[in-house]
């Protein structure tokens, strides 16, 4: 008797979209730590450790196309990121324009209001799953 071909089982997309996500976070906190592991808050230029730091959106994580995009992402203190988000929001953008220029943050903005499907959604996280995975082995 022939067995059946079974493909391999696929990933809840929420799985995916975590993994994205805690790669993306750790990468991103890592990557503007300096030699002794501290990062400097986007917002507030509090300095703590990357693994007390928390990772911000420029744009917010619900908008998918540019939930896993690296320049949408910095290390932020919880106080701005969780709690003071007018500050967060309005010292964060100074400091996008001051990093990418205008149009750049125009250009993120224009993409945050755009609505993905769950399969570009899925592509996405895949993609950034990969990107951030290889990275973080560098």
């Amino acid at each position: 008797m022939l067995k059946k071909k079974t493909k391999p089982k696929r990933q809840k997309l929420s799985t995916l979209v975590d993994k994205a996500d805690k790669l993306a976070s750790q990468y991103i906190r890592q990557k503007y730590a300096d030699h002794a592991g501290y990062v400097t808050c986007i917002s507030c230029d509090t300095v703590l450790h990357w693994k007390d730091a928390h990772c911000a959106h420029f744009i917010e994580r619900g908008k998918k196309l540019t939930r896993w995009l690296e320049e949408n992402l910095h290390p932020a203190c919880c106080g701005c990121n969780t709690f003071n988000k007018e500050f967060h929001m309005r010292e964060y953008t100074i400091k996008m324009i001051d990093l990418h220029g205008r149009e750049f943050v125009d250009e993120l903005m224009a993409m945050g209001r755009k609505s993905t499907s769950p399969a570009e959604v899925r592509t996405l996280a895949e993609e950034a799953i990969e990107y951030y995975s290889q990275a973080l082995e560098k």
